[in-house]
């Protein structure tokens, strides 16, 4: 059964706090030699994640990330950020 948003978001936390970069790295390469169009859908996420941190408020903890966002939709414009359904 599929993971609804919340169950979705509480998982990458549970996932991206581990401190071990390797399960991080299968994920990666996984990701990379999935279908084609879950790696476009995987990519929108993404853009859409530094487009809605960049909007948020930063603290020693995030700054980094707000600032990468920023420089992302600064540097790329909207129309240019569009990945289409194929």
């Amino acid at each position: 059964m599929p993971l609804n948003g919340n169950e979705m978001a509480e998982a990458m936390s549970r996932f991206i706090n581990n401190m071990n970069d390797d399960p991080k790295k299968v994920f990666i390469e996984k990701m990379g030699r999935d279908h084609r169009t879950l790696q476009q859908n995987f990519t929108r996420l993404c853009v859409n994640w530094l487009e809605q941190i960049a909007k948020g408020h930063s603290d020693l903890r995030n700054q980094a990330s707000v600032e990468l966002g920023k420089k992302f939709i600064e540097k790329i414009p909207a129309e240019e950020r569009f990945l289409p359904y194929i």
